[in-house]
């Protein structure tokens, strides 16, 4: 099968969603974030990358600190609203139900089913985007949403975004368990 070079462009491909919280000047603030990933296990950090000037970033570096809450696929409305509505020209504090946990300056969101508290470790500045490195200190999920008590993919049913431009996806099928199946192969 041959492949076409499209040259420099964005790949395809499905990311989570999160919805990063902060209190913004005593107001709690949401920002959608699809660019997100774990960069370190031990301890266990975060790093989303954030275009420039956000609201949400504003109350990250105010407070040194913020939650990172995964939305279900029930949340695609709310989440989206999020992505797409300035936090410096809207108050986004009423679409969701709040909660604090340790860290008394990060609101989590009750209708997701996991949350984070982060402490910010730093902010690296690029050229058109932020990226934010967080450690996270407590993790938060739903009962429901455990099996063997840890955190069950299928049962969080997490947002996914397909890159560029959507539309929103979710989880689809379970395969193979990781660094055992590849213990099957045989190149043919």
């Amino acid at each position: 099968m041959s492949k076409i070079n499209l040259g420099q462009v964005n790949p395809t491909m499905a990311l989570p969603v999160c919805l990063l919280g902060s209190e913004v000047k005593g107001r709690m603030n949401f920002c959608t974030v699809a660019w997100f990933t774990m960069i370190d296990d031990e301890p266990p950090t975060i790093g989303l990358l954030l275009g420039k000037k956000r609201a949400t970033v504003d109350g990250v570096k105010e407070n040194g600190a913020f939650s990172v809450n995964i939305p279900s696929r029930k949340m695609t409305a709310s989440t989206d609203y999020c992505g797409i509505t300035s936090g410096y020209k809207t108050d986004k504090s009423k679409v969701f139900t709040v909660s604090y946990g340790e860290l008394k300056s990060v609101p989590l969101i009750d209708e997701c089913p996991l949350s984070m508290e982060c402490r910010l470790k730093q902010i690296i500045e690029l050229e058109g985007t932020d990226l934010l490195v967080g450690e996270i200190v407590h993790v938060h999920v739903e009962e429901g949403c455990l099996t063997d008590g840890k955190p069950d993919l299928m049962k969080i049913d997490p947002l996914l975004y397909g890159m560029s431009g959507g539309p929103y996806f979710a989880l689809g099928d379970r395969l193979e368990q990781a660094f055992k199946v590849g213990k099957t192969f045989k190149k043919t």
